[in-house]
């Protein structure tokens, strides 16, 4: 029985390790060189990296980041709703955030997702 309880947890702390590592690494090769940010504008055809760098752009300027996180950290901890799952993206899209200086609103959705992940009433799932 608490293998089963610790098997969700690892699988979901691997979850945001592997999401996190990603939004690391392509932050690091294409989001702060800024020949990346000249060629994306100058092509005629953009690249294949060109539009997941304006999407990961775009959500930095807008706070989607920050934003999502703070959903989900407050759906996880104040509902409930979605258990485990919502508690770990929220973490993750958390960290993805303050990465991304959306760091107020990421930020408080790791804590509400943390909070969420080892409180007693989440022990029960």
């Amino acid at each position: 029985m608490i293998w089963r309880r610790w098997r969700k947890d690892i699988f979901a702390a691997l979850a945001v390790v592997v999401f996190v590592a990603a939004i690391l690494a392509f932050r690091a090769a294409y989001i702060e060189p800024r020949i990346w940010g000249a060629a994306c504008v100058a092509a005629q055809k953009p690249t294949i990296v060109c539009i997941p760098r304006a999407g990961l752009l775009w959500g930095q300027r807008f706070d989607i980041w920050g934003g999502g996180a703070l959903g989900l950290g407050a759906i996880a901890f104040f509902t409930r709703a979605g258990g485990l799952p919502t508690a770990a993206a929220a973490i993750a899209l958390g960290i993805a955030a303050i990465a991304n200086y959306n760091a107020s609103f990421g930020a408080i959705g790791v804590a509400l997702g943390v909070l969420a992940w080892v409180s007693p009433r989440a022990a029960r799932r």
